[in-house]
Formats: C-alpha cells, sequence, structure tokens
C-alpha cells in the first residue's frame, strides 16, 4: 500500500512474532497507545521494548478517583457520566503521572507522549484540559501527539495548537470528520459523527502541514476510527493517495 511506519492500540500477544511480520511487511513499529496503569506493569515495557517501540503514547486521561482501577475494562456508557465531572485537579494528577513515568522510561530509552481526545478540551478558565497538560510536564520527558479529528470534534483548531506548542508536539494522527459533524467534548464523541477518508473532510492539510512543517513533528499517523463511508483498507488507501498529491 505505501505505508512504512506504524502505531499500535495494544500490545500483541506475541511481541516478537508480531515484530517480524510487520518487518517482512516492510513496516517500522514506532509506538503504541497504553492506559495510564498499565506502565506500572513491568511487563508492558518489556513488550514494547521487544516490538522495538520508541513511543509510549497514554491514549487517555485517568480521572484521579480511579487510579487504581483498570478503565480499559469500563464500557464508554460507565465513563462518560464520571468524565462529565474532571476537573483542573485531575489534568495537574496526570501531568504529575506522566512526569514521573517518563522519567522511568527515559532509562530503557523510551519516550512517553500523549494523544489528546476532545474531553482534552474541556475548557478550565481561559486555557484548555490540553493546554494545562502540556504547560504542566516536563519538556524532557513528555511529548504530544495531536489527534487532528478529536481536535477539531471538539471545537478546537489543530492549526493555532501546532502554533502554540511547535516543540511539544512530536506526532500528529491524521484524522479528519465530514462537514455537519457536531461539536462536542464527550469521551464518546468518535460514535456521534462519520469520519472521513484524508481529503474528502473539513480540514486544510495544505494548511497544517505549512505549520507542521515548521515545527518538531517526527511521524505523522494516518487514523480512521468510527464509521466510515468506505472499507477501512479502501479508506487508508485513498488517504494515501491524497496525502501523495499535497
Amino acid at each position: 500500500m505505501g505505508y512504512r511506519e506504524v502505531e499500535l492500540y495494544e500490545l500483541p500477544a506475541s511481541p516478537l512474532e508480531f515484530k517480524k511480520l510487520c518487518n517482512d511487511a516492510g513496516l517500522r513499529i514506532i509506538g503504541g497507545h497504553f492506559y495510564l496503569q498499565s506502565l506500572n506493569d513491568r511487563g508492558t515495557i518489556d513488550a514494547a521494548l521487544q516490538l522495538g517501540m520508541h513511543y509510549i503514547i497514554v491514549v487517555f486521561p485517568t480521572l484521579r478517583s480511579l487510579a487504581h482501577k483498570d478503565i480499559s475494562t469500563m464500557s464508554v456508557g460507565e465513563l462518560n457520566p464520571l468524565y462529565e465531572k474532571i476537573t483542573v485537579d485531575d489534568y495537574k494528577w496526570n501531568a504529575e503521572q506522566f512526569n514521573r513515568h517518563g522519567s522511568e522510561l527515559k532509562r530503557d530509552g523510551l519516550q512517553l507522549g500523549y494523544h489528546n481526545h476532545a474531553v482534552d478540551l474541556k475548557s478550565f478558565g481561559e486555557r484548555s484540559a490540553y493546554q494545562i497538560l502540556i504547560d504542566s510536564t516536563d519538556p524532557a520527558l513528555v511529548v504530544f501527539e495531536m489527534d487532528c479529528g478529536h481536535m477539531i470534534h471538539a471545537g478546537a483548531d489543530p492549526i493555532a495548537y501546532l502554533r502554540e506548542y511547535p516543540e511539544r508536539i512530536q506526532l500528529l494522527h491524521l484524522k479528519d470528520l465530514e462537514a455537519g459533524y457536531g461539536i462536542s467534548s464527550s469521551i464518546d464523541t468518535e460514535e456521534k459523527d462519520t469520519n472521513a477518508q484524508l481529503g474528502a473532510g473539513v480540514i486544510d492539510w495544505k494548511a497544517l502541514f505549512r505549520v507542521a512543517a515548521q515545527g518538531n513533528i517526527k511521524h505523522y499517523f494516518v487514523e480512521h476510527e468510527g464509521a466510515m463511508a468506505h472499507p477501512p483498507l479502501e479508506s487508508a488507501a485513498n488517504s494515501l493517495m491524497y496525502l501523495k498529491t499535497i
């Protein structure tokens, strides 16, 4: 198809076997998505190292009150009412955990990052939760992966964030939505609207890439999730073809 790098959503049952499959397909595993609690398990880190990952990306904020629960086993229906009450204190607590884990991961040659969802664009005064997270974490320990689709779903401007944080945002999820989507900062945004393959949505990718080129972006990942107008592999191929034209 033409893709050269991948990012994993979950750990495979056999990391070494999966890495070989990716190598045989010409794909390099750059990193993966993890819930915060899983970073306390040494087995998680060892698996990431076996896969050849560099980035350990925390995929979701954890409520301080759920610090000792495995939120990956909870449904969106269970979590949504709880996350409607997320606070600045929750985000500052997450930032503390990111700094701690980021320091520990450095010893293994790994880089901690954080991937935003729409909930991270909630406003607390004049700042968004995402800005609070970035401003409260150590640049030497924590980088950020901006999901462009979640940004616009929450009514935020991904280009503005690239301009504000050109060094901290180092990875991008290239995701778009079909026109007519509803603005929402709830955690179930993926279930509400239709993703668009690149070039068929609302984001001005040429403008975004011009700004991104002036920053510190290391990797770009095409991501499609939720409802789509075309089958997944077809959409992935079409998105890549579009990227080659700009």
